[in-house]
């Protein structure tokens, strides 16, 4: 990883203050940083690249379009499905026959 002149002059300005307040921890950083020498970072501990985040940013944008995507199909299908049952609604209603109509010889008696 490489540092810009500001943050190079930061990091050391923070060692050497670690250094003087704190000799033993420097010590003991100091050790680990020889023991892990040579080791590859963590993936999970690298920071986020430019890159990385336009695709984080790609992959949530696609998440959300499917979901706007099926969301849309749901309400579509709800409003055909209440469409559908009015229809048929009305034209249940205007088959059936009147009482009057099914019985003409009682005469509502």
């Amino acid at each position: 990883m490489s540092l810009n002149y500001h943050q190079q002059r930061q990091l050391d300005s923070i060692e050497s203050q670690l250094l003087r307040s704190d000799p033993q921890l420097a010590a003991m950083l100091a050790m680990f940083g020889r023991l892990c020498v040579g080791q590859r970072m963590p993936v999970r501990e690298h920071a986020a690249t430019r890159l990385d985040r336009v695709r984080q940013a790609a992959a949530l944008i696609a998440k959300a379009v499917a979901a706007m995507s099926a969301a849309m199909d749901l309400f579509v299908g709800a409003v055909v499905a209440l469409f559908t049952a009015l229809i048929m609604g009305s034209h249940a209603q205007r088959a059936q026959p009147t009482r009057q109509q099914a019985n003409p010889g009682t005469n509502g008696r």
